[in-house]
């Protein structure tokens, strides 16, 4: 397989969803993927968005420009607040390569996910380490994978 003629790079972040997305969660969440799909395959990126409780927990791969561009225009969404780096390093795969948007409020078919988040009480992403929240983001995407319920558009 030919590397990329650009540097792999990973962000991992999250966020708390502000009142204005809590109001109508499912057409907010609607609106970020019409819009970043196209965005992701111009610059090249792939990444899994997941909402939980409130919170947005997404990864990013691409050319490390294309993904900070991506962050900063995250930053700057008036959707999001508190946001935070859980980790932004070099990788040398893209472990999210297939995803090239997706979008999914855990629900009642991720009764697995949802029992373990569940057991450690609420869930809070700043205890994430960058190991736990791909973890947590792999899991997602498996399970997704194997759910015709995933919400893809592309």
């Amino acid at each position: 397989m030919a590397r990329p003629a650009y540097k792999l790079f990973r962000l991992i972040y999250h966020s708390r969803q502000t009142p204005m997305v809590l109001g109508d969660l499912d057409a907010h969440v609607h609106a970020i993927i019409e819009r970043s799909i196209p965005n992701n395959q111009r610059f090249m990126l792939t990444g899994l968005l997941i909402v939980v409780q409130g919170f947005f927990l997404q990864v990013l791969e691409g050319p490390e420009a294309a993904v900070r561009g991506a962050y900063c225009r995250i930053v700057d969404d008036p959707r999001h607040d508190q946001i935070a780096i859980i980790s932004g390093e070099q990788a040398q795969t893209r472990l999210f390569g297939q995803w090239n948007m997706c979008a999914r409020a855990l629900a009642s078919a991720d009764q697995s996910i949802l029992d373990v988040l569940d057991s450690k009480g609420l869930f809070d992403p700043a205890r994430l380490t960058p190991k736990s929240a791909v973890d947590l983001l792999r899991k997602v995407a498996d399970i997704q994978s194997r759910n015709a319920q995933t919400f893809m558009i592309d």
